[in-house]
C-alpha cells in the first residue's frame, strides 16, 4: 500500500500503528506540543514569546518540540520583514489543517474549567479562539469584512473577518478596526459569555469603545464563549 501525501520519520516513542490517528499522535501527542500549536495558531511567534506564553515549558522542551514539528512540516522558521526583521516560527499550511481539531479540543475541554480563573494563566486571546470556534458559519458574511482590535488587561489581539471566515490573531489587526475595545479580564469575559452587554459594561466605566458599539453587539451575537453545561 502507497503513502498517502505524507511521510512522517517513525520517532523512538512511535506506537508503531498503521493508522492515521496513531501517526498524529506520533507527532503531536508529546507534553506541550498542542500548546505550542495553539500559540502559533494566533499568529507567529519568535523563541521569546513562546517561552513567555508556556510558563513551565523549559528552554530546552521547547527547543526540542520545535524542531520535531518543523521536521514534520506542521511548523517552519520565517523572518518579519523590516522593520522588525526578527526570526519567527509560524504554522505551514499542512499546520494550518490542524486548526479545527484545536479547536474542537478547545470547545470540548472549556466544559472542563472551573467557574473561576483562580491562579491559572489565562490570556484573553485563547477565549477569543473558543469564541471563533463556536461561531455560525455564516457570521463572516454578516460582519462584512470587519476588524475589531481588543486591549484586554494590556494584551492586543484582534476579531476579524477575512473572506469567508472569522480569525483571532496577537496583536492589531492589518486593517483600520471598525472598533477598538478597552477593559480588564474580568469585563472581557463577561462580555465573552454575553452576561453582560456592551452598553452596560461601558456605563460602569469597565469597558472603553471607540467606535461603533452597535457593531461590537452585532460581534458579540455570533461570536461568543458557548453556554457551559453540566458536567457529569
Amino acid at each position: 500500500m502507497g503513502c498517502i501525501g505524507y511521510a512522517w520519520r517513525m520517532s523512538a516513542r512511535s506506537y508503531e500503528q498503521y493508522c492515521g490517528l496513531a501517526a498524529a499522535l506520533d507527532v503531536l501527542g508529546e507534553r506541550w506540543t498542542m500548546l505550542v500549536l495553539r500559540e502559533l495558531a494566533l499568529g507567529p511567534k519568535r523563541y521569546r514569546d513562546l517561552i513567555d506564553a508556556l510558563p513551565g515549558i523549559g528552554t530546552n522542551l521547547l527547543a526540542t518540540r520545535l524542531k520535531t514539528l518543523e521536521e514534520a512540516g506542521v511548523l517552519r522558521k520565517a523572518t518579519l520583514p523590516p522593520p522588525a526583521g526578527v526570526q519567527v516560527y509560524e504554522l505551514t499550511a499542512r499546520g494550518e489543517q490542524l486548526r479545527p481539531a484545536l479547536e474542537g479540543l478547545a470547545l470540548w475541554g472549556l466544559q472542563l474549567l472551573p467557574d473561576e480563573v483562580g491562579e491559572r494563566k489565562m490570556r484573553p486571546a485563547w477565549a477569543a479562539s473558543c469564541m471563533r470556534a463556536g461561531a455560525p458559519v455564516d457570521a463572516a458574511q454578516r460582519l462584512r469584512g470587519d476588524a475589531f482590535a481588543f486591549d484586554v488587561a494590556g494584551e492586543e489581539f484582534h476579531i476579524a473577518a477575512d473572506g469567508d471566515e472569522i480569525v483571532v490573531r496577537d496583536g492589531p489587526p492589518p486593517v483600520a478596526p471598525i472598533v477598538r475595545v478597552t477593559s480588564d479580564l474580568p469585563t472581557y469575559l463577561a462580555l465573552a459569555t454575553r452576561a453582560i452587554t456592551p452598553a452596560v459594561a461601558a456605563s460602569t466605566a469597565r469597558l472603553e469603545v471607540e467606535g461603533d458599539v452597535e457593531a461590537l453587539e452585532r460581534l458579540l451575537a455570533d461570536v461568543h464563549l458557548p453556554a457551559r453545561g453540566r458536567r457529569t
